[in-house]
């Protein structure tokens, strides 16, 4: 599972692990993205604040871009 977190007021993949305070998770599937990425629920609870489509759209393509990676090493 991949970590979200809340950096200067925006969602941002969390790909340390180490930025401070709530994180919301995610699954490494690409149907999970999907529906991440559509979903309509404004709130994301994990991490008591809302995050918009844009900003939805730009963390699973930084997800996509991080699993392109780690499968080309592989």
């Amino acid at each position: 599972m991949l970590r979200v977190a809340i950096r200067d007021g925006q969602a941002v993949l969390d790909e340390a692990g180490n930025i401070a305070g709530r994180g919301g998770y995610l699954h490494r599937s690409p149907e999970c993205l999907e529906r991440f990425v559509k979903s309509k629920v404004r709130q994301w609870k994990s991490l008591r604040s809302g995050i918009d489509r844009d900003q939805r759209m730009r963390i699973a393509q930084s997800i996509r871009t991080r699993l392109d990676r780690e499968a080309s090493l592989e």
